[in-house]
């Protein structure tokens, strides 16, 4: 009889003991996942100010300006406009065709070096 009671006691000492280590591996992923959720919600919050930080510059008079004037052409009263062909300012600023020659990349290197 004492022998049936010791392995009853044995077995159910067993099944708590087994039950408590995988309540506590649950808990242990549980951590790991909330430190996981924290670190992405850090990176959202910090690119979220990074969006805000370039949406307030791209709102602002002097970008709005900068971009009519380069991409749309346009400009301000009284002032004008002068499109200067390829050709003439590379003319004008002394840029020959054989500036624009590309070397090799390690034949550039090798001249840097030796």
């Amino acid at each position: 009889m004492k022998k049936i009671i010791l392995a009853v006691a044995i077995i159910i000492i067993s099944i708590i003991t087994y039950n408590l280590v995988i309540q506590i591996m649950d808990a242990v992923k549980s951590g790991e996942r909330l430190s996981q959720a924290a670190e992405k919600v850090y990176k959202l919050e910090a690119k979220n100010r990074e969006l805000k930080k370039k949406l307030a510059q791209i709102q602002s008079e002097g970008f709005i300006e900068k971009e009519a004037r380069n991409k749309l052409g346009l400009s301000k009263i009284g002032e004008t406009i002068v499109v200067i062909p390829q050709e003439r300012l590379k003319q004008v600023m002394g840029v020959s065709q054989s500036a624009q020659i590309k070397l090799p990349n390690w034949l550039g290197w090798w001249k840097v070096f030796f």
